[in-house]
């Protein structure tokens, strides 16, 4: 079993401060998975790790969603040594399948991204999926931020992640951080700059 979060460190990809997440919610926590995924070893022995804890659900193809998600999905099925598909975001920035690829040709697909935050971009990605008509069995994450006893399930299916982070996660409207005029870093901006 690998230590996951002393690689997150070692690679500086767990940031505190104030964070816009892709959802366009704010969390006093993020975690920059990239960099840590720019290390093509690390990205093996998690890769490996996931494939590991998801063997029991006997999946028969990955799917990911966004870019960090790719890479650490790819190498998931590639340890599973199983077919690999992604989800791109159409015009209004919704996850669709607009390539060839078919996602109801398998009936055991696991949904494997590099951070869950919040439930809004993996909710997304279950309804796009559903909507093909896919059946879905699982999610993986390398790490899941946020309110961690709700951590096991998304829309009643089980995640596994191989760290959870404790975080705040706030409406923008709501949102402490804003009302004490701390600087908001976007998620696809360079973080801690």
């Amino acid at each position: 079993m690998i230590d996951i979060k002393n690689i997150l460190n070692e690679t500086g990809a767990i940031l505190y401060g104030h964070f816009l997440l892709r959802s366009g919610n704010h969390s006093d926590t993020y975690v920059e998975c990239a960099k840590t995924l720019q290390y093509t070893w690390y990205t093996r022995e998690i890769g490996s790790e996931i494939a590991l804890r998801l063997q029991r659900f006997a999946p028969d193809c990955i799917v990911s969603s966004t870019p960090n998600g790719m890479i650490i999905g790819y190498e998931v099925a590639r340890n599973i040594d199983i077919p690999f598909i992604y989800l791109e975001r159409d015009e209004k920035e919704r996850p669709s399948f607009d390539h060839c690829l078919d996602p109801t040709m398998f009936k055991n697909l696991v949904i494997v991204e590099d951070l869950i935050a919040d439930e809004t971009v993996i909710h997304d990605v279950i309804l796009a999926l559903k909507g093909y008509g896919a059946e879905i069995i699982g999610i993986a994450s390398i790490v899941r931020i946020g309110q961690i006893e709700r951590a096991e399930r998304v829309d009643g299916l089980q995640v596994l992640s191989l760290l959870n982070i404790p975080a705040r996660i706030f409406d923008p409207h709501e949102c402490q951080m804003c009302m004490e005029g701390m600087k908001l870093f976007n998620y696809k901006e360079p973080c801690g700059e």
